[in-house]
């Protein structure tokens, strides 16, 4: 995701750079609940920045015991995120993109039904931010939930083919982790679903992207 401009920013999906540690930081009574918002927000994603080489390295490590105070970290750091991304939110309801980081955050700490909570928040103010529909559709692979996987990666693919790959990326990983934990999925509804994603997989090959709508992604 991209960092928010505060002030006269019309929360466009533009690119943005925030100025931080550059002099004096002006006192909470001279700045708008938005302004307070958008420094929140862009905290948060400071912190989930610094969290890619975390979890870069927890997936590397072969070493259990590293492994796992990697998982501590990584988890002490989504958390603390998270709590950035609620003050955004308190500050300023309308701030779509802090419900969407909010919703991802939760979900890699496992949270699945309450980062639903935050993304359908996103997509009720912003209906085609397709971050959020393609990382609510991951929510949904976590619960299990195809039918809704599927009706996110047609929209998708309709409105975001570079995210609709990202999403089928993220659904052939999810099939081959159920063909080793089915995780209380029927066997049936996995293979199904597996031959819908090959097909749509098919279908997306032999046509080119037909946009670039918001190409920037998170890597984890």
């Amino acid at each position: 995701m991209k960092r928010l401009l505060s002030g006269l920013f019309t929360l466009a999906l533009a690119p943005a750079v925030f100025a931080s540690g550059a002099g004096s930081v002006p006192s909470t009574n001279s700045r708008s609940p938005h302004d307070e918002a958008v420094e929140y927000y862009n905290g948060g994603e400071r912190r989930l920045e610094k969290l890619t080489k975390v979890h870069e390295e927890m997936r590397a490590t072969t070493d259990p015991q590293k492994a796992a105070a990697l998982r501590q970290k990584l988890n002490k750091g989504l958390e603390a995120a998270a709590a950035d991304f609620e003050r955004a939110t308190a500050n300023d309801p309308n701030l779509f993109q802090a419900y969407s980081e909010l919703g991802f955050t939760l979900r890699k700490l496992g949270k699945y039904s309450e980062s639903l909570d935050a993304y359908n928040k996103a997509l009720s103010l912003e209906p085609a931010f397709s971050p959020a529909i393609e990382y609510r559709a991951e929510a949904y692979l976590g619960l299990n939930q195809l039918d809704d996987v599927k009706e996110a990666y047609i929209v998708l693919f309709g409105g975001d083919r570079p995210r609709a790959d990202a999403l089928m990326v993220s659904m052939k990983s999810w099939i081959a982790e159920r063909r080793a934990n089915p995780n209380g999925l029927d066997a049936q509804k996995l293979d199904e679903f597996a031959k819908w994603a090959e097909q749509r997989q098919t279908i997306a090959g032999q046509t080119s992207a037909l946009t670039t709508a918001d190409s920037s992604f998170r890597s984890w």
